[in-house]
């Protein structure tokens, strides 16, 4: 029975079946767009038919020549990479004139990228340089980062202030890991020692320490995806996905908002590839030892990467399980110094090693007051019980009971399509590259782990949060999720070119390069420290002024703790600002509280910054008669914070402190 069965299968084409069931799929969730509001939801359904569709098209064509498909004339394709070095050239001298990374530079950034993919999709194989190629990449996402950290005098970012700002620094103080004691990163310090060592090492500051380590490194990352993608496809397209992985918001991000988050990626980044390589090549002991080296040194780094490097450990393993089910017939490697069949590896020693450590090491990391492994399975239990359920969007403690939020303005829904088309465009060669591979002769491990981790990624920071389940921080899985999407699109993108209809094929790539880069770079995930839509996204940087108010206010008070002071003492200002005043310990604080009924704040001490009236800064909207409050984003006028009847206890003209005259 089972033999008929798996006979009956190895017939199937299993990608059209795929392209067929996914394109039922997006039509069926097409009518999820009229219960609720959520950007994924409203387009992840169109973006997944189109590329099932695509896929369907290209099937169908079966051409499969590169013949007739358009290309740059050679004149043409020498000169792109000077106008590619001009235009990075002119986004130096675009930011350090202005000061900071401004809507020209953006433009600029955009125009490039664009120039880049252009030369990868239509370049000649005899104009084709590969090498050159990856110098205009690298360049150009070097300068996007460095610029964006040379003019921003300050950290960027949240978390990075009690990284660098807190624990860093203390291991630098005391030159050990005293100073962590009792913290969860104790467990995880390799960030935090990295940067404390560069900065004896160099004899610099702490924050141009984490620049000239990790910093420079993160750029460098779209090598091991170029490296990868290169085991399995020919040049061109290794390079291209070097290229979608370079520009990804989310990993401009972490290039800027430096974090433990941003190492681990690098971690990840190398373990895909070395993953790619004991499954594409014959390999030896060297090699699987280098993958254990980074799986431990990743666990040493971050807890959410390493769960994140066990999810692509698992893929793998499941490909492993599929695979000798004998359904697929897979392919006899072709590759230099191959001879043999290559066989599925076997992962399950190194993954019970892996979660051995990760049980041995997260059982005693200190976390609110229990261990991290039996707090986070708490917290899951808890929300499990509490909060899970389909549909359930609203994160938890955002009740909107008794308050009437304004619907979003146009602009607002600018800012909010702007950072989900360049995902959406990803997403949607992904699902190409992903019908591609289960063709019958592109059948591999390798692929076949890309295949799954893409999937189960894609459920942990798409499809969980429906269900109202976000304790896996879904936001932190993007730029990881990337590299895989990138790989598959690449593949994708390979065989539209050769079995697409030529016109179609060309339509889709010009609509790639043309869109693709400039979004990416506007993405508010990858402008932190200068949003393009500034009354919409959140600056996450600080000014001079605003860092040097945090360090006055904190020697002026004595730094209390916050068990020293009553609850009405807490200083309150806006978020992300109260942050740095938490996190650097300069004084217990809050965002602020503003009433539906209007009128100013009624807290005895505020705190107050320009950007409140002119940026987008975050505070709590509270309906004290419902009980109920809602985050939101909106100016405020001075009066409103540090009203009349205050008293001014610090201004050094763009931040004002406040307290009232009997607190």
């Amino acid at each position: 029975m089972f033999g008929r069965v798996a006979g009956w299968l190895q017939k199937r084409r299993f990608d059209v079946d795929a392209a067929i069931i996914g394109f039922i799929i997006a039509l069926g969730l097409l009518p999820l767009r009229f219960f609720a509001s959520q950007i994924y939801i409203q387009t992840i359904p169109i973006v997944l038919g189109l590329g099932c569709g695509l896929y369907l098209l290209a099937v169908r064509n079966g051409r499969e020549s590169m013949d007739v498909f358009p290309s740059l004339s050679r004149p043409v394709a020498q000169l792109l990479p000077s106008f590619v070095f001009v235009t990075t050239a002119a986004m130096v001298a675009v930011a350090l004139y202005s000061g900071e990374r401004s809507l020209l530079f953006h433009g600029l950034s955009g125009f490039a990228g664009t120039l880049i993919v252009l030369q990868i999709l239509f370049t000649d194989d005899e104009d084709f340089l590969p090498a050159l190629l990856l110098t205009q990449i690298l360049v150009l996402a070097f300068v996007i980062r460095f610029m964006a950290v040379y003019t921003t005098p300050t950290y960027i970012g949240i978390d990075i202030w009690t990284h660098v700002a807190d624990l860093s620094q203390g291991i630098l103080d005391e030159r050990s890991l005293a100073s962590m004691e009792g913290n969860k990163h104790i467990a995880a310090p390799l960030y935090h020692v990295l940067v404390a060592s560069a900065a004896m090492l160099y004899d610099v500051s702490l924050r141009n320490a984490l620049y000239l380590s990790v910093g420079i490194a993160m750029p460098m990352i779209i090598l091991f995806v170029y490296g990868a993608t290169k085991l399995l496809v020919p040049a061109r397209w290794a390079v291209f996905a070097a290229m979608l992985y370079s520009i990804g918001d989310y990993v401009i991000e972490w290039g800027i908002h430096i974090i433990p988050t941003s190492h681990g990626l690098l971690f990840f980044a190398g373990i895909l590839y070395a993953l790619m390589r004991i499954m594409e090549l014959e390999y030896n002991a060297r090699d699987f030892g280098l993958l254990v080296f980074l799986s431990i040194a990743i666990i040493l780094t971050h807890q959410v990467s390493t769960f994140i490097m066990l999810v692509v450990l698992f893929s793998g393993l499941a490909a492993q399980f599929i695979l000798r089910l004998g359904i697929f017939r897979q392919t006899t490697a072709r590759r230099p110094g191959v001879y043999r069949k290559i066989e599925p590896v076997n992962l399950a020693g190194l993954l019970a090693f892996d979660i051995g450590l990760i049980t041995f090491m997260w059982s005693f990391t200190p976390y609110n007051g229990d261990s991290f492994l039996e707090t986070v399975l708490l917290y899951l239990g808890q929300t499990m019980r509490e909060s899970f359920g389909f549909m359930n969007l609203v994160n938890p403690g955002d009740s909107a009971a008794g308050i009437a939020l304004p619907p979003p303005t146009f602009m607002d829904n600018v800012a909010t399509y702007t950072e989900t088309i360049g995902f959406l465009v990803l997403f949607g060669l992904t699902v190409v590259g992903c019908l591609y591979v289960l063709r019958r002769k592109r059948i591999s491990h390798s692929v076949f782990t890309l295949l799954f981790a893409t999937v189960v990624m894609t459920g942990f920071t798409l499809g969980l949060p429906l269900f109202g389940i976000r304790n896996f921080i879904p936001q932190r899985w993007f730029a990881f999720l990337y590299a895989p999407m990138a790989i598959l699109a690449a593949l994708g993108v390979a065989y539209l070119v050769y079995n697409l209809n030529r016109n179609v094929a060309v339509a889709t790539l010009l609509v790639v390069a043309l869109i693709y880069p400039g979004v990416m770079v506007i993405s508010g995930h990858g402008t932190l420290d200068s949003p393009v839509f500034e009354q919409e996204q959140t600056r996450l940087t600080y000014t001079e002024q605003e860092v040097a108010a945090v360090s006055t206010i904190g020697t002026m008070t004595g730094s209390p703790d916050s068990s020293n002071i009553l609850p009405r003492q807490v200083l309150r200002t806006d978020h992300p600002y109260q942050t740095v005043f938490a996190r650097t310990g300069a004084y217990p604080a809050a965002p602020f509280n503003v009433s539906v009924d209007g009128g100013p704040t009624d807290h005895p001490i505020t705190v107050y910054r320009t950007y409140q009236s002119t940026g987008a800064p975050n505070y709590r909207l509270v309906n004290e008669s419902e009980n109920a409050s809602v985050p939101i984003s909106r100016t405020i006028p001075r009066e409103d914070v540090c009203r009349p009847s205050q008293s001014v206890l610090y201004n050094n003209g763009d931040v004002t402190m406040c307290a009232n005259q009997t607190i």
